[in-house]
Formats: C-alpha cells, sequence, structure tokens
C-alpha cells in the first residue's frame, strides 16, 4: 500500500492523478 500511495503521491505532483485518486494534500 505505502508503493501505491508513494505513486499516486508522485503522480499528483505532476497535476494528472488528481482527480480520480484524491489526495488529503490534493483535494483538487
Amino acid at each position: 500500500m505505502s508503493k501505491l500511495r508513494v505513486q499516486s503521491f508522485a503522480i499528483s505532483i505532476d497535476g494528472y492523478g488528481a482527480g480520480p485518486k484524491q489526495d488529503l494534500e490534493h483535494p483538487l
């Protein structure tokens, strides 16, 4: 799960995973 979380976070930083995989730090 840790790896999945890190991957999702990295994608969010890129501004690509900020949609289907919302995060606490990236609610967008």
